[in-house]
C-alpha cells in the first residue's frame, strides 16, 4: 500500500486514472481531482477569506474543499451543523463558506465544479505544498447543549495518526474501497472516511450509507465500512436475504459497542467489528474486537496510564501537550498491557452517601437478556435517588406484553439487587422505545431526565425574564401524559398541551391568570415530537389582556407554532 499524506501530495503522486471517489458506476480519477482542486483553489483564493466553514456531505466535494483550503494556507472549520444559530457563534467577517447549500453569497463546491455554473478561471494543475505544522483544521461540537466548542488540530498530528492506522492495518486495507455511515465533519469520520482513503489510495464512496438495508445493494464483497455503534445496532436488528459480504472490514467508533450487538453484526455481515476508543482531543487511544476481548489495547505509539483517581491519561504524537490529556473515562489495568473501561468520572454520583457509577447501573441492566439499551440518571426530591430508562429488545417486549408496569419495575429491581445495594437501586422506571441519543450516539441525559420531570413530563432547562417577556428552554419527554391518547401511531404534542404549558409558565414567570377567554391567530407550522429541545417565548400585554407564545427549535430557531391567548381579567 503506497501511503501519500496530503502534505506530500503532488500532481504526479498517483497515476492519472487512479480512482479517488466513486458512486453508481461513475468514478472520479486523480486527474479529475487535480483539475477540480485547481477550480476550488481559484474560487477560494479570489474570495480573500482566511477561515472557511466546510460542510459538504458529498465525500468528494468535501475532499476538494478541505485540501484546496489547506493548500491556500487558510483555516478549515469542519462543521456538521450549519444552522444559523450555530454559525452565528463561530463566524466573523473573515469567514467564507463551502457547504452543501449556498451561504452568504458563496457558491457550493458543486457550483464551482459545474461548468455551466462556474465562470472560466485560470487553472493551475500543480499541487501547492501544505505545511503540516502550520496547516490548521478546527473541529466543532454540535452546539446543541450550549455554545459550540472548537477543537483546533494541526495537520501533522492527523497525518501521524493516519500513518499509524496504515502501519497497523495496511495489510487488511489493501485493495479495498471505503464506505462511510458517519459524517466526515467529526474526527473519526474525518480520519477514517476522508484522510485515510485519500492518503492510502483507497477509492471512497461519495455518499453516506444511511440505512443498514442499503448494504445489500453495495455489490462489494470486501468493503471497508466506517460505522457508528448506532448504525451497527440497527444492523443487528436487520434481516438480510443473504449475507451481503464475503470479507468486510468493519470499524466502529463514537461510543462503546455492546458485545451482544458485535456478535449479531458478525453473524449478519460476516466479520466482527473493530472498535476504536478515542476522542476529539486525543484521536485514537486504543482498539479491540469485543467478540474476542472485552478489554482495550492501546495503539503502539500511545502512552496510556491510569491516574490516582482512576482516569485514563494518554500521551501520544497526536496530542500537542507533552503532559498528555486527562480524559473523563475511568479504567483499570487487566494485564498484558490492556485496560478495561469502567464508566465516566462525571457519571459518579452520591446516593445516600454512597458513590454510585451510573455506567455500572446501565451495564448491569444491559446484561439482562430483555434489554436493548438503558440509561440511569440522578434525580432529586426530598433526597437524591436514581431513575432508569430502559429500552426493551424484542424478547423483552414479548416477555412483558400485558404485564403491569409495577411488576416490570420489580423484575428489574430484583435483577439489579444481585449487584447493587438496595439504597442505590433506581426508584423510578421508564420503559421507552429508544434511549435519546445524538448523531454521534452519545446519550442525551437531559432528555432522559425529562422523562421523570413531574407529572406532565415537562423538563424546564432554563428560564429568563425581562419585564413582560420570558424565554424558556424545555423538553417534553416521551413518557409525558400529554402524548397519551393523541395520534397513537405517531406521538405528537397536541395543541391543547402547548396551550397548557404556555399558560402555566406564563402564570409562574409573568404572573398572568390561568383563565382563557379566547385563543386567536394560532398557527402550527411543524409538529413537535417527544424529546425535542424547545424554546418557548412568552410576551404578556397586560393592557390588552393577551399572552403571546411561540414554540421554536432550541438549536435552529425553526418555528413550530405560535399564537395569542386572550385572558380573562383576574
Amino acid at each position: 500500500m503506497k501511503l501519500i499524506l496530503p502534505s506530500a501530495m503532488r500532481a504526479g503522486s498517483r497515476p492519472g486514472d487512479a480512482v479517488v471517489c466513486f458512486r453508481a458506476g461513475n468514478s472520479v480519477s486523480w486527474s479529475d481531482f487535480s483539475r477540480d482542486l485547481a477550480l476550488v483553489r481559484a474560487r477560494v483564493g479570489a474570495a480573500r477569506k482566511e477561515r472557511w466553514i466546510l460542510s459538504c456531505e458529498d465525500g468528494y466535494h468535501f475532499l476538494c474543499a478541505v485540501i484546496a483550503v489547506l493548500q491556500l494556507k487558510k483555516e478549515a472549520l469542519l462543521c456538521a451543523n450549519t444552522t444559523p444559530s450555530f454559525l452565528a457563534e463561530i463566524v466573523d467577517g473573515s469567514t467564507g463558506y463551502l457547504c452543501d447549500e449556498r451561504f452568504g453569497g458563496f457558491p457550493t463546491v458543486a457550483d464551482i465544479l459545474n461548468p455551466d455554473e462556474s465562470p472560466e478561471v485560470p487553472v493551475d494543475l500543480s499541487f501547492p505544498p501544505i505545511d503540516p505544522i502550520t496547516a490548521r483544521i478546527v473541529l466543532h461540537t454540535s452546539g446543541s447543549t450550549g455554545r459550540p466548542k472548537a477543537f483546533p488540530k494541526r495537520l501533522t498530528e492527523l497525518e501521524t495518526e493516519v500513518g499509524e492506522l496504515v502501519a497497523l492495518w495496511g495489510g487488511l486495507l489493501e485493495g479495498r474501497r471505503v464506505y462511510a455511515t458517519v459524517n466526515h465533519q467529526h474526527i473519526y469520520g474525518f480520519l477514517f472516511a476522508a484522510l485515510l482513503p485519500l492518503a492510502a489510495g483507497m477509492p471512497l464512496y461519495r455518499d453516506l450509507v444511511r440505512y443498514p438495508e442499503s448494504l445489500e445493494a453495495l455489490g462489494d464483497p470486501r468493503p471497508v465500512l466506517v460505522c457508528s455503534p448506532a448504525f451497527l445496532k440497527r444492523v443487528a436488528e436487520t434481516d438480510y436475504a443473504t449475507r451481503p459480504f464475503v470479507e468486510p472490514l468493519i470499524f466502529s467508533s463514537g461510543g462503546v459497542l455492546p458485545p451482544p450487538v458485535a456478535r449479531e453484526v458478525e453473524a449478519r455481515l460476516g466479520s466482527a467489528p473493530l472498535e476504536i476508543y478515542g476522542s476529539t482531543e486525543t484521536g485514537g487511544i486504543a482498539h479491540r474486537r469485543s467478540v474476542h476481548e472485552a478489554s482495550w489495547l492501546p495503539f503502539p505509539r500511545n502512552q496510556v496510564r491510569i491516574d490516582e483517581e482512576g482516569r485514563v491519561v494518554v500521551a501520544s504524537p497526536y496530542i500537542l501537550d507533552p503532559a498528555g490529556f486527562v480524559s473523563g473515562d475511568l479504567a483499570r489495568w487487566v494485564g498484558e498491557g490492556r485496560f478495561a473501561l469502567e464508566g465516566r468520572s462525571d457519571l459518579i454520583v452520591k446516593i445516600e452517601e454512597k458513590r454510585v457509577s451510573l455506567a455500572e447501573v446501565e451495564t448491569r441492566l444491559m446484561e439482562s437478556s430483555f434489554v436493548k439499551d438503558a440509561c440511569a440518571v440522578a434525580l432529586s426530591g426530598k433526597r437524591q435517588y436514581l431513575g432508569a430508562a430502559v429500552a426493551l429488545n424484542d424478547e423483552g417486549k414479548k416477555r412483558f406484553a400485558g404485564v403491569p408496569k409495577k411488576d416490570i419495575n420489580a423484575h428489574f429491581r430484583d435483577h439489579l439487587a444481585a449487584f447493587l445495594e438496595g439504597a442505590v437501586i433506581p426508584k423510578k422506571w421508564r420503559f421507552v422505545d429508544s434511549i435519546p441519543r445524538n448523531t454521534q450516539d452519545k446519550v442525551l441525559r437531559a432528555d432522559v431526565a425529562a422523562l421523570f420531570a413531574g407529572h406532565d413530563g415537562v423538563l424546564v432547562r432554563s428560564t429568563s425574564v425581562d419585564g413582560n417577556r420570558a424565554r424558556i428552554e424545555l423538553v417534553v419527554g416521551a413518557e409525558s401524559p400529554f402524548f397519551d391518547g393523541h395520534f397513537p401511531s405517531y406521538k405528537l404534542l397536541p395543541a391543547v398541551a402547548q396551550f397548557d404549558i404556555a399558560m402555566r409558565l406564563g402564570a409562574e414567570l409573568l404572573g398572568t391568570t390561568k383563565r382563557i377567554r379566547a385563543i386567536q391567530r394560532v398557527k402550527f407550522k411543524s409538529p413537535i415530537s417527544p424529546g425535542v429541545a424547545l424554546t418557548l417565548s412568552l410576551t404578556h400585554d397586560s393592557e390588552a389582556g393577551r399572552l403571546q407564545f411561540e414554540y421554536a427549535a432550541a438549536d435552529t430557531g425553526a418555528e413550530y407554532s405560535g399564537g395569542s391567548i386572550t385572558l380573562e381579567k383576574s
